[in-house]
């Protein structure tokens, strides 16, 4: 009868150990998973930047024409470390003939803003950066 309480008591001491890794092992994934805050959209937004100003302008469009509608600029958010540099970007959208360029704005505002392209709207980092802008809009 000792030998059965003992071995029923090594069988429970055991459950409970084996329980109580895994559940220090939940609790610190579930902590690690909490500290580990995924990117803000404004951060990508900037990595999405560097990635459109390092592609080369679309070498199709050659001449844009004037067109009746106006192009519309879509300011771009970016996260709080560019306002060191003073850096503002926006993109400027000519939605009749598909094109986009990125506008480059240094904070002092002097001089005229660089602007970068055109690149097709179809083009992946520009078409994340438009669905950026767009939201950011209808804040």
């Amino acid at each position: 009868m000792t030998y059965r309480i003992s071995l029923i008591l090594s069988v429970l001491l055991t459950a409970a150990t084996i329980q109580g890794c895994s559940g220090s092992e939940s609790r610190q994934q579930s902590s690690i998973q909490q500290t580990a805050a995924p990117l803000s959209p404004a951060a990508d937004n900037s990595e999405w930047i560097k990635r459109l100003l390092a592609t080369p302008p679309d070498a199709t469009v050659t001449q844009v024409a004037a067109s009746s509608t106006p192009p519309v600029v879509l300011p771009i958010p970016t996260e709080q470390g560019n306002s060191v540099s003073g850096n503002r970007y926006s993109l400027v959208v000519d939605q009749t003939a598909r094109i986009v360029w990125l506008q480059q704005h240094n904070g002092l505002g002097t001089g005229m803003p660089d602007r970068n392209g055109p690149w097709s709207m179809s083009q992946p980092d520009v078409e994340k950066l438009l669905r950026a802008a767009e939201a950011a809009q209808t804040r």
